[in-house]
């Protein structure tokens, strides 16, 4: 499952301010690009080793969008995080509007969130059962019902999407779905994740650009237009 990886990057310590953004700049190792990171506005993980590797987008990810599309927006998201629901309408706009941008979702569930690793399990199981589209529109009413999270929302989901609660039911109970909402967190932990949103976007040349937090619709352009010609 975890193919086609470029190696990690590095967090440098300091926060550098950038301009006018609350910003800082992350430099990574190999092929990759600085970006700004809004810390005011992300949850907060464990320090990472910043030793593992991306996995470049495929067809096994949770897709918005054309898959080709040369830029891709790579979110590490955590359902019960605050400023991952601020920045889900925000990368919705960007997908939507933009024909040469992808969006994929990977899952970054914090200790600190009860629900937020019960709520990535479901949205696999829904995605399973219901396909891709399915998983996104459980993500959209996750965050948009954020404090409702938890079995009977779940349940409520899978009923009114007309799914196989049977089927769904028994998909939760699976290890391997755990396991692999476990490797995303893995992943984002081992490449230098240490907040939610945690986002990486992929150059048109392949390049990594990353940024942390609920940045608003102006900032996130400005990525991707630097990913455009990059």
């Amino acid at each position: 499952m975890k193919t086609n990886t470029q190696k990690g990057y590095e967090v440098p310590a300091a926060i550098i301010v950038v301009g006018l953004l609350i910003a800082g700049a992350i430099v990574f190792a190999g092929k990759s690009n600085g970006t700004v990171a809004n810390d005011a506005n992300t949850g907060h993980a464990r320090g990472a080793p910043q030793s593992g590797e991306f996995r470049m987008p495929n067809e096994e990810d949770h897709v918005r969008g054309n898959l080709d599309a040369p830029v891709k927006i790579v979110e590490f998201s955590d359902f019960e995080c605050p400023f991952c629901r601020q920045l889900h309408p925000t990368l919705a706009r960007v997908a939507s509007e933009n024909n040469d941008v992808v969006w994929v979702y990977r899952h970054f569930p914090l200790n600190s969130h009860t629900n937020a690793f019960s709520a990535a399990i479901a949205s696999e199981c829904v995605a399973r059962v219901g396909g891709n589209d399915a998983f996104w529109n459980f993500a959209d009413s996750a965050f948009v019902n954020q404090r409702q999270l938890g079995t009977k929302f779940y349940n409520s989901f899978v009923q009114e999407a007309g799914l196989d609660t049977a089927e769904f039911s028994s998909c939760l109970n699976d290890r391997e779905v755990a396991s692999e909402v476990q490797q995303d967190l893995d992943e984002v932990i081992a490449v230098g994740g240490r907040g939610t949103p945690f986002v990486v976007v992929v150059t048109a040349r392949g390049e990594l650009i990353p940024f942390s937090g609920a940045l608003p619709y102006e900032q996130v352009m400005s990525v991707i237009e630097r990913a455009r010609t990059n």
